[in-house]
């Protein structure tokens, strides 16, 4: 309606502005070197009006001639990209849909047509990573570090390309280069801390711990758990040392350890294989009454079976009726809990107070019993048998019924499942990767590292280990994190696995 109007105002303006000039026709005159035009002011204005537009005309002709070469590079220019970024779509497509071919076919079309590296070059890595060739897409990735707008890339790149070869110090050199350009990227950082810390590269791995809080890239709370799991680390490693020392030296080195455990501990008050290091720790160094109230004060939270290997072991050259003793004043501080009763019949068996070690477990064996007894507590029964009446008949009949048993809570993690704490998964490489944790379901259970066997164990308790152990390996393909570092040492002699189960 309003563009209407304005349509009829602009007609009646210059229908007026006709009128005017009809009603008052004027005349317009014009000397040029002697000569005299005459003529109506209408018919002037008009003329004037068709020399401009003339003019106006020419110059237009003449400027798009001159610019005609520019407007067909110009076109040409664009169809080349328009037909490059088709190229380029093209062989994104083809890579989502695995065909190696195509793939390379359009990465060398959108390279030959558009100057941009950093899509074509990521599209001619990833088309030789589809194929196969490992060397051309390392190729590719390499020409990415010579421009800053493309060196990260690259250096994700070739990152990846060297974990999947295995070669860790060219990757952890590629991450801390990645890292270090750019701090604030999450996949640098995880990288460098999972490579350092599977390298039990303990002082790295909290240095870049460090950064990655100070980038905040990490939560406080899991930054802590990191952080006492790495401090545990360092103590155990520290305490490895220590014990190869001269006795002279090696009080300072146990105090060194003893420092990173309580650390570890003040920071997570409830892990326990911090508190089971740190008390044994105290112990070594003579603070017997820290280490107790360590112990006992976890123990009233969480008992757990490596507190109870500490208490036991905590006092040397001491009598069986003695350990019995503590063993029963732990026990009593949670005396409902599994493990509590456990503990309390490892001391009585070691005292030979068999009688003790029977109504320690009389809620999984005998006629009172009220809960099934796990694997453990079979073991436990068979010694009591045999300990106490010699009966090896019925020894090897607890044996037989512990491989059918539920078994015991492990560290278990991917892959992996073993009584000894590890701040990496053996198998795979992962930080913090063990949780304190029963199998629930056969199918689902994990292999378990081979420990020591007990050369006096009974024959059938050996076959029926081994038919044990061929009933719960099984294959589990699973994709490492970081690198799959070396096994851990020999967990102990075959006494040491007996004391441990309960011996």
């Amino acid at each position: 309606m309003l563009r209407a109007l304005y349509t009829f105002l602009i007609v009646a303006i210059l229908c007026g502005i006709a009128i005017w000039l009809a009603d008052n026709p004027g005349e317009l005159v014009m000397h040029w070197r002697g000569y005299e035009i005459r003529t109506s002011f209408v018919i002037g204005v008009a003329a004037m009006a068709l020399a401009a537009f003339l003019v106006l005309l020419a110059y237009r002709i003449a400027v798009s001639f001159i610019e005609t070469p520019a407007s067909v590079l110009r076109f040409l220019e664009k169809r080349r990209q328009q037909k490059g970024f088709l190229a380029l779509s093209r062989g994104m497509v083809a890579v989502a849909a695995g065909d190696a071919a195509e793939a390379k076919r359009h990465a060398a079309q959108a390279h030959k047509l558009l100057d941009a590296p950093p899509l074509t070059l990521l599209l001619a890595a990833q088309a030789a990573q589809l194929e196969g060739d490992e060397a051309r897409a390392t190729g590719y990735f390499e020409e990415m570090l010579a421009a800053p707008e493309t060196e990260f890339l690259g250096l994700r790149g070739l990152f990846i390309q060297a974990r999947r070869s295995g070669d860790r110090e060219k990757a952890l050199g590629y991450a801390r280069r990645a890292f270090t350009l750019r701090p604030q990227t999450p996949w640098a950082a995880q990288a460098v801390f999972e490579i350092e810390a599977a390298g039990e590269d303990w002082d790295a791995a909290l240095a870049t711990l460090d950064r990655t809080v100070s980038a905040k890239l990490i939560a406080r709370d899991e930054a802590r758990r990191r952080r006492a799991v790495l401090l545990t680390a360092q103590a155990m490693t520290a305490l490895e040392a220590a014990r190869a020392q001269a006795p002279e030296v090696r009080t300072p080195a146990l105090e060194k350890a003893l420092k990173l455990a309580s650390e570890a501990v003040s920071l997570e008050p409830d892990f326990v294989p911090a508190i089971a290091l740190a008390a044994r720790l105290y112990a070594e160094t003579g603070k017997q009454r820290r280490a107790v109230k360590l112990i006992e004060d976890a123990w009233t939270r969480a008992p757990h079976p490596d507190l109870a290997d500490v208490w036991l072991e905590m006092v040397e050259d001491e009598t069986g009726y003695a350990r019995a003793e503590r063993a029963r004043a732990l026990a009593a501080r949670n005396p409902a809990h599994r493990e509590s009763r456990i503990l309390e019949a490892r001391g009585a068996i070691g005292a030979r107070d068999w009688k003790s070690a029977r109504a320690a477990l009389s809620a999984y064996a005998g006629p009172t019993a009220s809960e099934a007894p796990t694997q453990r507590i079979c073991e436990l029964m068979a010694e009591i048998e045999e300990g106490e009446f010699g009966d090896r008949g019925a020894a090897r009949s607890w044996l037989t019924r512990a491989l059918h048993a539920p078994e015991d809570p492990q560290w278990s993690g991917t892959g992996y499942r073993a009584h000894r704490w590890s701040p990496i998964n053996p198998v795979t490489g992962e930080f913090d990767g063990l949780k304190w944790a029963a199998p629930e379901l056969l199918s689902d259970r994990l292999p378990v590292v081979a420990e020591s066997a007990d050369e006096d164990a009974p024959a059938s308790a050996s076959e029926g280990q081994a038919e044990k152990e061929s009933v719960e390996t099984v294959e589990i393909d699973t994709e490492v994190l970081a690198f799959t570092p070396p096994l851990p040492d020999d967990p102990g002699t075959d006494d040491e696995e007996s004391a441990r189960r309960g011996g």
